[in-house]
């Protein structure tokens, strides 16, 4: 019989088996138990496929043999207790405690049994009774950092992160370190939005990772651009706290608005297949996808479908927002129609309200704007109070409660942020740009020193048309900040500020920004087309000249903007500027309102053909995150054709 390209000797099997269950490779070990047919009949194979199947985290098939096993030799309560244990861990908490209670009462293993029936209770979201069951166990038998442990995660559920950190870290001095406890205390940092202390213990649990365990190959998938082999989820992987700490370093870095950072953490991960990724994973790999949201919303889905426990708690809201912000209003209404269970259960009072009036304005914007200036009303109510109390604070000298105001106020200004915003959407999708500014003017007090407020409020003043040097005022600093590293500010930014610039008769400082941008791009290397700074402030440019008439100029902006029509910048992102202008300019020239030089309109000829060539297999509209009607997109080379055509027509038309 061949095991890993070994023969094993009869008489050998035990040796065999055994050396591969202390070398951790339980996979093997079941393989081979699987070629023996004792081994599913028999005590010693039973116990040994189930302790097996345990290490490897298929908790179903540990159960299978288990149950065999209470059935066969039915006096030996270790083995229902490992049953349960086994149901509890794939998540079948009723049934796990239905075993319990049938016959699991022996003195020696009354400890292990209390602590496996105050952690179902607590899988069942069952408090109180953990908490009861917590109080019966003893602290002797090293079990006083187990206990400390779970007194801990009790106070975190309750949201009191200050005592559950004094628990987790008193467990850390108890029982030494372990990866487990310090991430619970990580994450308490984090919940207190402490997270330079709770990067410090991510930092320990992956060091100490790193060092003992080198098999799981931490940031190989980066290093092989996520080329490098599944290590697969082995007993090491578990123990190591590898994915848990990773996992809160991109929640980290996610929630101060570094997603490239948070991709960065998912990456150093231990290589594993899609399938083999934990849920916790694979709802923040959701999150970060660089594809768009497709992939991203799918995964959420797939994980709302498997339901609790298994579906991470943020799912549903999280799910609900990413169909909002791609503007799938009908399906977010539709998923809460659906999962109204889960609404009171995972959606607080204020998402769900704020949630609710986004839906809303869809059919209804005057509704939505009622619910919309109610939460506000609301919020900002306590903003003052907060704001007061702050002051008190500041007054008493009182460090701490000047620390816990502060996070309090931070945290209220948070929530009142998305909900100024859409109320000033709420104008601006209907293109009422005063109303959106009257929005902002009236979200000011609280929100004015905030970087997105003011980024959004620069955008309605650009959209007033007539406002131009007081967005400029708004745009100027977020160019400042970040003048070192041009190519960090979002293209719109810098495109408008060049507009602004234009349009209050500042040349000068319009073309130093633009020299600043190609020198950034020429120093970072743009060949492949991916930096589309320069590209799109010169096609915004070029839009704004076409819009005043000046299609000689403008269209001739926007063609060296693209290559001349032949280079990779060519996709329908900027497509669309494109046939926006030409349009605008067949539109003129049909009602004889435009007249452009035989040069002028050569070199746009010049242009279309180079895009109808280089654009035959591009698409030329964007398609939604989950829009798949199976059909071909038009391409840009089609109407890049057609357009010319047009043009040709008009050209000749006497």
């Amino acid at each position: 019989m061949f095991s890993q390209n070994m023969i094993i000797r009869d008489g050998e099997y035990t040796k065999t088996i055994y050396t591969m269950i202390k070398e951790e490779r339980f996979q093997d070990a079941i393989n081979t138990l699987n070629t023996i047919p004792e081994s599913s009949t028999t005590r010693a194979g039973l116990s040994l496929l189930g302790h097996c199947y345990y290490q490897m985290q298929d908790y179903i098939e540990a159960a299978n043999c288990y149950e065999h096993l209470i059935n066969l030799v039915p006096d030996v309560q270790e083995y229902r207790l490992y049953y349960s244990q086994s149901l509890f861990q794939a998540g079948l908490f009723d049934e796990a405690q239905k075993i319990i209670a049938t016959g699991l009462d022996s003195p020696e293993l009354k400890e292990k049994v209390l602590q496996l029936q105050s952690a179902i209770a607590y899988g069942n979201e069952d408090y109180t009774a953990a908490q009861s069951l917590l109080l019966q166990r003893q602290d002797g038998n090293g079990q006083e950092a187990s206990t400390k442990n779970d007194e801990g995660c009790l106070l975190y559920q309750a949201n009191m992160y200050e005592d559950a950190l004094q628990r987790y870290v008193s467990a850390l001095q108890a029982g030494g370190f372990n990866p487990h406890v310090a991430y619970n205390a990580a994450l308490c940092h984090y919940r207190r939005k402490e997270n330079s202390q709770a990067l410090n213990y991510i930092a320990e649990i992956v060091e100490r990772g790193i060092r003992n365990h080198p098999e799981l190959g931490v940031g190989a998938q980066a290093e092989t651009e996520g080329g490098a082999r599944s290590v697969g989820n082995p007993p090491a992987l578990a123990a190591s706290g590898l994915a848990q700490a990773f996992n809160l370093k991109a929640a980290i870095e996610y929630q101060e608005g570094n997603v490239e950072g948070a991709r960065e953490a998912l990456t150093d991960l231990p290589p594993r297949s899609e399938p083999e990724l934990d849920p916790v994973t694979l709802h923040n790999m959701a999150l970060t996808d660089p594809t768009g949201g497709g992939a991203g919303l799918r995964r959420l889905a797939f994980l709302l479908e498997l339901g609790p426990p298994t579906c991470p708690p943020e799912t549903f809201a999280n799910l609900l927002l990413l169909c909002c912000k791609h503007e799938m209003y009908d399906t977010a209404a539709d998923i809460l129609a659906e999962h109204t269970h889960l609404t009171y259960k995972y959606l607080s009072p204020y998402l769900y309200d704020l949630l609710d009036a986004l839906i809303t304005a869809q059919s209804t914007p005057e509704e939505a704007e009622q619910k919309l200036g109610t939460l506000a009303s609301s919020i900002g109510g306590r903003l003052r109070s907060l704001a007061a109390k702050v002051q008190e604070c500041r007054s008493a000298t009182d460090q701490n409660a000047l620390r816990m105001a502060l996070r309090e106020y931070e945290g209220a200004l948070e929530s009142y942020l998305p909900v100024a915003m859409a109320r000033a959407w709420i104008p601006w999708r209907m293109d009422d740009f005063q109303g959106a500014e009257r929005e902002f003017r009236a979200s000011a007090e609280f929100c004015s020193e905030t970087p997105s407020w003011r980024l959004h409020a620069a955008h309605v003043l650009f959209m007033r048309g007539d406002r131009y040097k007081e967005a400029a005022a708004f745009y100027e600093p977020i160019v400042r900040q970040n003048y070192d590293d041009i190519l960090s500010i979002p293209a719109s930014v810098l495109a408008n500020l060049c507009v602004a610039y234009i349009m209050t008769s500042q040349n000068e400082e319009a073309e130093e920004l633009m020299r600043k941008v190609e020198r950034a791009e020429e120093r970072k290397g743009n060949a492949t087309g991916q930096c589309l700074h320069l590209c799109i402030v010169n096609l915004v440019i070029g839009t704004l000249y076409c819009a005043k008439n000046n299609y000689e100029f403008g269209l001739s902006r926007i063609a060296h903007a693209l290559d001349g029509g032949s280079g990779a910048r060519l996709c329908a992102d900027t497509w669309i500027h494109v046939k926006r202008c030409v349009l605008g300019l067949l539109t003129g020239m049909a009602k004889q309102t435009i007249v452009l030089p035989s040069i002028a309109l050569q070199e746009t000829l010049n242009f279309l053909r180079a895009c109808e060539a280089y654009g035959i297999t591009i698409p030329s509209v964007l398609t939604g995150p989950l829009e798949d009607s199976g059909e071909q997109p038009p391409t840009i080379g089609l109407e890049a054709r057609k357009l010319r055509a047009l043009l040709l027509r008009l050209m000749e038309y006497k």
